[in-house]
């Protein structure tokens, strides 16, 4: 008994989506969403590449700063070379006088 009713209800189910099926009802379904589908796919993405992006302008940023301190650290180096020069033969002559 229980196998003439499952196979009755799927009877019933296949002319149900077959009746869909040749009104359009199922196609224009099938339709929406995957425009649907396509929508969120395509939303993503631009997140996805807004990420990106968003990304890419820190590490620019963080390769330019690097480069930045870079250069004021062997600017600085070489300023502190001339002074150490200039303080050393300061603190030599007081010492030669004294």
């Amino acid at each position: 008994m229980k196998t003439g009713w499952f196979v009755a209800m799927g009877a019933a189910a296949a002319g149900a989506v077959a009746g869909l099926a040749s009104s359009g009802v199922l196609h224009k379904a099938a339709v929406a969403t995957t425009c649907a589908g396509m929508k969120v796919a395509d939303a993503v993405t631009a997140e996805t590449q807004s990420i990106v992006d968003d990304a890419n302008d820190v590490a620019a940023e963080a390769r330019r700063q690097a480069k930045i301190d870079a250069a004021v650290e062997s600017r600085l180096a070489e300023l502190e070379d001339k002074i150490r020069a200039e303080v050393t033969a300061e603190v030599d002559a007081e010492a030669s006088e004294a």
